[in-house]
């Protein structure tokens, strides 16, 4: 306190000053929180930008494909390297054992005179398995995709699975030719019919059990390792076939049996839309044959008709009587869209019902039986073609397949046949699977000549990829949404692009799968039209339809990097003459793309990139060495000296 100076005068003043208090704990913290939280909220967004544009056209950090780290890779770096990994588990193959005896399973692609049957028992997608790792992190949201590249690097790893395809029906039978002798059929529980009429006398034999090979558990383990990029030797197994029912259950069953037989013969019968009455008559011989001890869902002892007994029989009536269902079709002459077919429903036989219905009928009275069929109609009627509007072009696909071979341009002709004149409703997908089966030479397609092995023999199915690869470019040029798409495995010739001769915009279809899906998505109906130029080995496909002003184009592919192929393979063989070489030439892999844009009715250009990968293959040749019932390399249609595909 401060005394003012004395005056008597005056009163006395008195001046008091507050003490200055040092600054709380609370508020010093408070400072520092703030200045912490902008110093680190700065170098945050700091390292998360940083990450971002690092990152930007890479994978994100911590995703893994099977334990591959992939990683801050791109497209390009990141198809190069599962491509060479899948390239190694290819050629290696698979070790397999079964009773102590090992062999190898080749998982390589085979060897065809047409490419288009080149195939692998187990092919790993490459583009979609990248497709999957790019997507990682990168959902469209703006914020979100800044700050995700730094979230997956400090919190988040990603393991993603590859994705393959198992040809499980050829890798089963691949698996059996390995030991042809070790599996028995064995023989089930049957009856046996001797003599006829009252003289007929009826026994039961006893099953003798066969052995199989587990085909299914090694589809599982070679499934599990394609998961883990990892093929482990494979470990065979052989499973009992048991009987289903035993001779003393059957043997209740003779009188039924007998009873059969005695109310034979059986009549299916069949009215068509058009013609006469079918009628197949079944006789007591057929029953004889067909006739098996069985039981039902309960357990119950049951008399039945075996299906595989009875299928010749059945082919015969599905001959008869099977029809597909028929769109109303058109041909364009000119600038004009005129019918040439009208539409008829389709008919197929249900074969489980027949055998229900025969054996419902078994011993009884009712021995006229209805062959059941069921009804499929068009999905275009004949009544409503004339208003799909279909009235100009949208787009049209070329490619060449000069220098195929007969059969091959005999098979491209019957594909376009079938495609020809195509109707897609409005909102519907083409799959050109669904309409080019069957693949037999019964519908028209003819065989080429396969490698398996250490054999050559006839598979059919050649020139599909150049339907597939027609179609693509057609659709692209069509503006059209690709709703499934493979590159085919291998760099050919055949689907080199006419704009720059490079790889990278063929379509590969093989049944059962890859498949090529083509989506109308014009709201309105288009058609298919197929021209074959025999005379210059060109297929051009058109798709017609009613524009709604959308323009579709493709860029020519552009090969990003090739890859070697390679030393030869050779494999010894007994189906050429000894010395005679049968050779494959050789195919170097490569990554290519090209976009493929559609310029919307607004304006707007919608792009979509394509990325294809292709494997390499070295050259395979079988080596002729003697065996007294080797063919003369003549005998052999089509095996000369020369490669025998592009």
């Amino acid at each position: 306190m401060t005394h003012a100076p004395h005056d008597s005068n005056s009163a006395t003043v008195f001046k008091v000053e507050t003490p200055k208090t040092p600054p709380s704990n609370k508020i010093r913290a408070a400072k520092w929180l703030v200045l912490f939280v902008v110093i680190g909220g700065t170098l945050f967004v700091s390292a998360a930008g940083a990450t971002y544009a690092y990152t930007r056209d890479r994978i994100l950090p911590n995703v893994t494909i099977a334990g591959m780290k992939v990683n801050g890779l791109d497209r390009i770096a990141a198809t190069e390297l599962l491509q060479s990994q899948f390239n190694t588990m290819v050629d290696a193959g698979v070790e397999v054992t079964l009773f102590d005896e090992t062999k190898h399973l080749d998982l390589r692609t085979n060897v065809a005179t047409d490419p288009d049957l080149v195939y692998q028992l187990i092919d790993w997608d490459v583009n979609m398995s990248v497709d999957e790792a790019l997507k990682v992190g990168r959902t469209g949201n703006q914020l979100r995709d800044f700050f995700a590249p730094l979230y997956h690097l400090t919190l988040a790893p990603t393991h993603l699975t590859p994705h393959y395809v198992l040809a499980e029906t050829r890798l089963s039978s691949a698996l059996r030719d390995l030991y042809p002798n070790v599996e028995s059929i064995g023989t089930p529980t049957d009856f046996v019919f001797v003599g006829s009429g009252e003289n007929m006398s009826v026994t039961v034999t006893e099953a003798v059990a066969g052995a199989i090979i587990d085909t299914d558990q090694a589809l599982t383990d070679l499934m599990h390792d394609a998961e883990n990029l990892g093929l482990e030797a494979l470990e065979l197994r052989l499973i009992e076939r048991s009987a289903i029912i035993n001779k003393t259950e059957a043997e209740v069953l003779i009188p039924a049996a007998i009873a059969a037989i005695e109310h034979a013969p059986y009549e299916l019968t069949f009215t068509p839309e058009y013609g006469d009455d079918l009628t197949y008559p079944i006789t007591a011989n057929d029953l004889k044959i067909w006739l098996v001890p069985s039981k039902n869902a309960n357990g119950e002892a049951i008399l039945t008709v075996d299906p595989e007994s009875m299928e010749s029989f059945l082919t015969e009536v599905h001959a008869d009587i099977d029809i597909a269902p028929q769109d109303a079709k058109f041909v364009v002459e000119g600038d004009r869209v005129i019918e040439f077919s009208e539409s008829h429903d389709g008919f197929i036989i249900n074969d489980d019902q027949v055998l229900d219905d025969v054996t419902a009928a078994l011993g009884t009275d009712n021995t006229s039986i209805v062959i059941s069929a069921e009804r499929t109609a068009p999905a275009v009627p004949t009544a409503s073609a004339n208003d799909l509007g279909i009235k100009e072009v949208l787009g049209v696909g070329f490619s060449s397949y000069a220098g195929s071979p007969a059969n091959r341009r005999a098979n491209i002709k019957h594909g376009a046949d079938k495609l020809n004149g195509v109707l897609i409703a409005p909102g519907d997908t083409l799959s050109l699977l669904e309409r080019l089966r069957p693949f037999t030479v019964a519908d028209g397609y003819l065989p080429e000549l396969v490698i398996k092995g250490d054999e050559i023999i006839p598979e059919v199915g050649g020139g599909l990829c150049q339907i597939g690869t027609t179609t693509f470019r057609a659709a692209m040029n069509s503006g059209l949404e690709i709703a499934e798409r493979r590159n085919h495995s291998l760099v050919v010739s055949y689907y080199n692009d006419p704009s720059n001769g490079q790889p990278g915009t063929d379509a590969t279809i093989y049944d059962p799968s890859p498949d090529l899906k083509i989506t109308n998505d014009t709201g309105h109906y288009i058609m298919l039209i197929t021209t074959v130029d025999a005379a210059k080995s060109q297929l051009t496909f058109t798709f017609w339809g009613t524009s709604d002003g959308r323009q579709g184009s493709y860029t020519p592919p552009k090969v990003l990097s090739w890859t070697g192929y390679g030393a030869p393979v050779e494999k010894e063989t007994t189906s050429l003459k000894p010395g005679v070489r049968q050779c494959q030439a050789p195919h170097p892999g490569a990554t290519t793309t090209f976009d493929y844009n559609i310029i919307q009715p607004d304006g707007t250009t919608k792009t979509r990139e394509f990325f294809s990968s292709y494997r390499s293959l070295p050259s395979i040749c079988l080596v002729g060495v003697g065996s007294t019932s080797a063919p003369p390399a003549a005998e052999v249609q089509g095996v000369s000296d020369e490669p025998i595909s592009d």
